[in-house]
């Protein structure tokens, strides 16, 4: 067991900080290994749901060589799964243990004859292959082809990779180069250079809406043929007529004569052709494979070996997370310093090297604090490629892909990479312009943000992952405070440690979670193992402790450090099971505590926030995680690797160097443990009140309803202004519940001694129109109800982001909703809100139907209401699809026509469109 002191030592050390030591008192430290690469396994995290990838690079390199088994599908985000037994060939980009599909970038794949058409290209050429005749190690990759009796070889320096395929003597070479391999090509050239050399580049739109990817590749020998493959494809009219048509598809075949090895150089750049040629001849400009591979080994062990090494028993999965935590960021620049930036435009050497793949949601939490300490100097690269990016798009990166942000995720987490690295003593960077950077990137035109800074938190009934996103800016604004604190700026840390407990207004004092805010309130019914929109990828047991930096606030709100402590017991104890819709992402479980997805990684940690004598509990559980949840095979890791953070979290704790907050201020001289917890972890400078909670009805009442206020602050006193239809304005502070019978108006502010006034949450409740119910509804889809078969007539209408839970969806399918009036009466208009997202499969309705009954059984049409809008247009929007009338009726009937296939231009083509819709307006 590790002293709670010795963790501290860690967890606060000292600004300068190069490398880890191993704290007193812990567990044996072993001699390292002569040769640390024989412990790297790189098929860990490739079968499960691990998305990692075998092939070849170095550390940061821009170049991943590796194999490709599989085309698509989340299982195959890196482009390889040991389930699969073909391959496709060796494409140069792979992404490191990601949810979302991209890279895959120049595929090669050498064969033995001519190749033949087929119906689809990647049958011309694909080989199965079997786990025995394959192997992987740093820098390197083997597999024997088995249907063309060829060993291919890969090997990568920092910006190139080099192939090595050996053939049966007699046997010719053809190698395929795919351009259009995996996502959306957009435009793309490729060009021969006499008979020894190829060139070109790709241009895709898939994750990153617009990657580059430029290519420079030399042969070992000459070819003496180069032409663009053709395929045939046939089809059958309506007539019954069939048909063949010949499409040149962008698969280019190289012709080789007879020979018994082949050698390739393949240079890659994001920035031009020349770069891709500069890159080749700089890093790799002879033809000796096996010193290309020497270099990558030693260039691994070195790196490897930086890291000191704790547990013999444990070498293959504790170097194996080591290198992953190493394959990526990667190198972005060039070798003569020229990079692509995120304005799109080729930028000369900024005097550092400039990275991509940042994955900061994932990767804030350990990997970047980890790699403070093992990597300040590229720890610092990162800052400055991070304040880079800033001046060219104003706005810090949040999930940067080959100069493309892709808003994958929430909150803006490049915050605490640079307030943790400036914590632990790296400097070197403009502190100015990061604190600018910080401010207007949380302060952003962002309609969620803008909400978030006026309301105190971001409402649920308008954003999705509402509850993630107010905790996750809140922590971020936490460490935008600090930083400005400790670079001299009282103003800036005023403003932003005021927003860091805007967390306070999401704790439900009844239940003690955290829950989405809509109408002053929480909606009901609340069920934390339900897997929902509210929450990002998790529930409200897997956010639950997610204040890192007011733990100690958190404490108190739940009774004090027993009931902190009993509800992480409850956590690890909980039923292994969630409710609500179906999340990939929600594996590794342990209670509720789910290890396969980021949200809950620092959780074993809380544990000292609520009693420090419980730090064997924190390190028990720890170390259960470990053994029971990473091994040393394929399926060695329970969830993503989500680029090195799974890993970075396995190292960190190995050497006892989890951070709980980062971004915390590293030192506390002359204070006791206790006194270091708590004052790491809870703020205690311009507090604020939390918001009262105003509890009644989310939807319109029948006669009357119980309205009740409270306060996550105890001591809180609740001045509430009550505004009911027909009654004079009551103003006076709360002392019990009341009952309201007509619309009315709730406005209430809490008060706190020693805290500023919360700001004011106002609540509305509304009467229902008697006698207006659904009568019948299509089945929709079980995860989006609205709220069940009266939704579309509740009052409550859908925002424009389609995950609030507010709207009914049907895909693939028309809908039809019949709405009983009570009674015959005189109908003016009548009409039906819908949604549109395309990005997300959604479109209007192609045309509305309204229909009329007396007697709820024979409808006539009254009007049919045709979609104007643009089928293509990616912007969100939310229409009214209704007509005026002149009838009476008792019934209403609603059809909505959908949409019918994803139109061939869309990334989803073929697939079935959904419609979404809520509230019907009937006048």
């Amino acid at each position: 067991m590790i002293r709670p002191t010795a963790f501290l030592v860690i967890l606060l050390a000292l600004p300068g900080c190069r490398t880890l030591q191993p704290p007193a008192g812990s567990v044996t430290v072993a001699s390292s290994p002569s040769d640390v690469c024989d412990f790297v396994n790189p098929f860990i995290g490739t079968d499960a749901h691990g998305h990692t990838y075998p092939g070849a690079t170095v550390p940061f390199g821009l170049v991943q060589l590796s194999p490709d088994t599989r085309l698509d599908g989340w299982d195959g985000c890196s482009g390889y799964h040991y389930s699969d037994s073909v391959i496709y060939g060796f494409s140069h980009t792979h992404l490191q243990g990601t949810g979302v599909s991209d890279y895959g970038d120049i595929l090669f794949m050498p064969t033995n004859y001519a190749t033949h058409t087929a119906p689809q290209w990647c049958d011309a050429y694909k080989s199965s292959f079997s786990h025995k005749t394959e192997s992987a190690s740093p820098g390197y990759y083997k597999v024997s082809l088995a249907d063309y009796g060829i060993d291919a070889e890969l090997t990568a320096t920092e910006r190139t990779g080099m192939h090595r395929y050996r053939f049966s003597p007699g046997d010719s070479c053809r190698l395929f180069i795919d351009i259009m391999h995996r996502d959306n090509l957009l435009y793309y050239d490729i060009q021969t250079l006499g008979d020894t050399a190829i060139y070109g580049f790709r241009v895709s739109g898939s994750w990153a809406a617009e990657q580059h990817c430029y290519f420079y590749a030399v042969f070992s020998r000459p070819f003496r043929d180069f032409t663009q493959l053709d395929i045939q494809q046939t089809f059958t009219d309506s007539t019954g007529l069939r048909h063949e048509v010949i499409e040149q598809v962008q698969v280019f075949s190289v012709a080789f004569d007879k020979a018994d090895e082949l050698l390739v150089k393949v240079g890659i750049s994001g920035t031009d052709v020349f770069g891709a040629q500069q890159n080749l001849w700089k890093e790799n400009p002879g033809w000796d494979f096996d010193a290309v591979q020497a270099a990558a080994r030693q260039e691994w062990e070195k790196t490897l070996s930086r890291a000191p090494f704790l547990r013999a028993n444990d070498l293959v999965p504790y170097y194996t997370a080591l290198y992953h935590c190493y394959t990526v960021p990667n190198v972005w620049s060039d070798v003569d310093g020229r990079f692509r930036g995120m304005d799109n435009r080729i930028h000369p050497s900024a005097g550092h090297r400039r990275y991509t793949v940042f994955s900061l949601w994932d990767t804030f939490r350990s990997y970047h604090p980890l790699m403070c300490r093992l990597e300040p100097e590229r720890t610092l690269e990162w800052i400055q490629t991070f304040l880079g990016m800033y001046r060219e798009r104003g706005e810090l990166p949040v999930w940067e892909l080959a100069a493309n942000e892709t808003y994958c995720m929430i909150g803006y987490h490049s915050v605490p990479v640079i307030a943790e690295a400036y914590m632990r003593g790296i400097r070197g960077f403009d502190t100015e312009l990061a604190l600018e950077a910080m401010v207007k990137t949380a302060t952003g035109p962002q309609r969620e943000k803008q909400l978030y800074d006026s309301l105190g938190y971001v409402p649920a009934d308008q954003f999705s992952e509402s509850v993630s996103k107010t905790l996750e800016f809140a922590y971020d604004d936490w460490c935008i405070a600090q930083f400005a604190r400790a670079t001299g700026n009282e103003e800036v840390y005023a403003r932003f440690i005021r927003r860091a407990q805007h967390w306070k207004n999401l704790f439900d004092p009844q239940t003690g979670f955290m829950r989405p805010r809509r109408n002053g309130g929480f909606p009901e019914p609340f069920d934390p193992y339900q897997v929902d929109f509210n929450y990002t990828e998790a529930n409200a047991w897997q956010y639950a402790f997610f204040v890192p930096h007011d733990l100690g606030t958190l404490r108190r709100y739940l009774g004090g450090p027993g009931a902190l402590t009993a509800k992480l017991d409850g956590l690890f104890t909980a039923r292994a099971q969630t409710t609500g819709r179906e999340q990939a992402d929600i594996t590794g479980l342990i209670g509720q505590y789910a290890h396969g997805n980021e949200p809950s990684h620092g959780f074993a940690w809380c544990y000292l926030a609520g009693d420090p004598s419980r730090y064997g509990e924190a390190t028990r559980l720890t170390e259960k995680i470990r053994t029971e949840l990473y091994g040393s095979g394929p399926d060695g890791l329970c969830g993503n690797e989500d680029c090195g953070q799974m890993s970075a979290w396995y190292v960190s704790t190995m050497l006892d160097a989890h951070t709980g907050a980062p971004g915390t201020p590293p030192a506390f001289d002359g204070l006791s443990f206790e006194e270091k917890t708590a004052r790491a972890w809870t703020i205690t400078d311009y507090l604020v009140s939390p918001l009262p909670v105003v509890r009644g009805p989310m939807l319109p009442f029948a006669d009357s309803a119980v309205i009740s206020l409270d306060c996550a602050e105890p001591d809180a006193r609740i001045l509430m202004t009550v505004r009911e239809l027909g009654k004079p304005e009551i103003r006076r502070y709360y002392e019990e519940p009341f009952t309201v019978s007509q619309f009315t108006v709730v406005e209430a502010i809490a008060e706190v001694p020693g805290c500023e006034n919360s700001r004011p949450v106002t609540a509305v409740f509304r009467k229902r129109e008697p006698g207006r119910s659904i009568l019948s509804v299509t089945p929709f889809s079980p995860q989006y109800t609205a709220g069940g078969d009266q939704a579309l007539v509740d009052g409550v209408s859908g925002g424009i982001d389609f995950r609030t839970g507010s709207w009914q969806g049907w895909q693939g399918k028309d809908a039809a909703v019949v709405v009983d009036l009570g009674r015959e009466q005189a109908v003016s208009y009548a009409g039906i809100g819908c949604l549109q997202d395309i990005k997300s499969w959604i479109w209007y309705p192609s045309a509305v139907e309204i229909y009329l009954s007396h007697d709820g059984v024979s409808f006539a049409r009254a009007a049919t209401i045709t979609n104007e809008q643009r089928s293509d247009d990616y912007t969100p929007g939310v229409q009214q699809l209704g007509a005026a009338l002149r009838a009476s009726a008792r019934y209403v009937k609603v059809v909505l026509r959908n949409f019918g296939s994803v139109p061939s231009w869309h990334l989803g083509a073929g697939g079935a469109a959904w419609i979404f819709a809520d509230e019907i307006t009937i006048r």
